[in-house]
């Protein structure tokens, strides 16, 4: 199977290419800046694409037969709402091509609704306002164009041990804890994809009863060869 991931260059585009090359699979790594590309394999084509253009999504999403978008913002000076403009140029290239399975990273923040404990954490969420609200945005949109995607809301992500416990719900709540290991992600991506897992659902996936971790922890994952 050929997986393509937006954002491949990213803090977790690295563990979802290192997880579908275990498992065999080919990968196009999309980027917008292929230099960046932290791992180099015979199997991992880079082709780069910039998410806020339509024509470059159109051409680097060619030829998968799934595609993972892990897209978020590092310039938080760019006022753009990268969520919504990413997935709108995707559901449109993915139409062109005929494909038909998205998995698309979301956030906890993402969802409306949901009292969350901590005045840290809501404050931070306050914060972001606007940042989530186009994931939600995003969120509503591939609900209602893209049939048969997956939308994943991942809560803080780290680097530790992957440990192989994680809990999903797909109800529209949250389950109980704040953090999962990129690793622990990754696997669920591909078991999605392999096992064709949670089509047309919402899922909350986490470590449960996990805290948030030191920042250090939250950083880019070793670079893999």
């Amino acid at each position: 199977m050929k997986v393509a991931i937006l954002g491949a260059s990213g803090q977790t585009g690295p563990c979802l290419i290192k997880e579908a090359l275990e498992r065999g699979h080919d990968v196009i790594a999309i980027c917008r800046s292929p230099e960046r590309m932290p791992l180099s394999d015979p199997k991992v084509e880079v082709r780069k694409a910039d998410a806020f253009n339509a024509g470059e999504i159109l051409q680097a999403t060619a030829g998968a037969d799934v595609v993972v978008t892990t897209v978020g913002a590092t310039n938080f000076k760019d006022k753009r709402p990268l969520n919504t403009a990413a997935h709108r140029n995707v559901i449109d290239a993915m139409k062109a091509h005929g494909q038909n399975r998205l998995i698309a990273i979301s956030s906890f923040g993402a969802a409306r609704g949901i009292k969350r404990k901590g005045i840290r954490r809501n404050i931070y969420l306050w914060l972001r306002r606007q940042y989530y609200q186009d994931m939600a945005d995003m969120e509503a949109m591939v609900a209602a164009e893209s049939p048969g995607a997956t939308i994943l809301r991942a809560p803080s992500l780290h680097n530790r041990e992957p440990k192989r416990s994680y809990i999903t719900t797909d109800d529209g709540s949250l389950p109980n804890g704040l953090a999962l290991c990129r690793e622990d992600l990754a696997h669920y991506v591909l078991e999605a994809i392999e096992k064709d897992l949670d089509r047309d659902k919402v899922i909350a996936i986490v470590d449960e009863g996990s805290e948030l971790p030191p920042f250090r922890e939250q950083l880019p994952p070793k670079r893999y060869h």
